[in-house]
């Protein structure tokens, strides 16, 4: 048994302990970002898919599936095994969908409500009521449960990064980004994004 089928098995286990039948695994972190530290590479721990852009739904009974651009069609064709997940374009078999077409009738879905937009969760919400499933947030992230040896988070301190590197100071790209978008006629921008707000801020960590 290879590392990934160990690996899905530990997790098909922990759905089911959980009383979930499938389980949305994103590429992205609490930040939607994509460039996730190490204790957030969920997809990749368990996919062996390395690429920025994909999810997966892991199916407590079946095959699961894995969604990736058409910049990584070849690419999880090489990385991911072919016996334990179909490949599936993000774009044209999303996977709201997918889950629509082959949600087990009364099924339950979880996620993490950290790792997805509100939009995502609207779109799998529609998904489920089309499929007669529900979606649910889980309590405690089941991968998060299978992965002995997952990395803590970061904790480097944040220092200044030089005006002569950063090229220009923070107070100017703040007024630049409040004028663009008081252009727009918005109050306000949320940004969770930590190269974002280290840019603006000109901070690094």
């Amino acid at each position: 048994m290879s590392v990934f089928s160990q690996r899905l098995a530990q997790l098909k286990h922990q759905l089911k302990q959980q009383g979930y039948d499938a389980y949305l695994v994103p590429v992205q972190d609490e930040f939607q970002g994509e460039y996730t530290p190490a204790y957030a590479q969920r997809l990749p721990w368990l996919t062996g898919f390395s690429g920025s852009a994909g999810m997966a739904i892991v199916r407590a009974e079946g095959k699961s599936v894995l969604f990736v651009d058409g910049r990584y069609t070849l690419q999880a064709q090489d990385q991911v095994p072919a016996d334990l997940f179909s490949l599936h374009h993000i774009v044209e078999d999303p996977p709201h969908r997918w889950l629509s077409e082959n949600l087990n009738n009364g099924g339950r879905l979880g996620y993490d409500p950290w790792l997805h937009t509100e939009d995502e969760v609207e779109r799998f919400a529609k998904a489920c009521v089309a499929a007669n499933a529900e979606l649910r947030p889980v309590e405690t992230n089941p991968v998060d449960a299978v992965w002995p040896r997952q990395p803590p988070p970061p904790i480097s301190p944040t220092i200044p990064h030089p005006e002569r590197f950063a090229g220009e100071p923070s107070s100017d790209k703040r007024n630049r980004l409040a004028k663009a978008i008081a252009k727009d006629g918005i109050d306000a921008s949320v940004l969770t994004a930590p190269d974002s707000i280290a840019w603006l801020l000109n901070i690094r960590g």
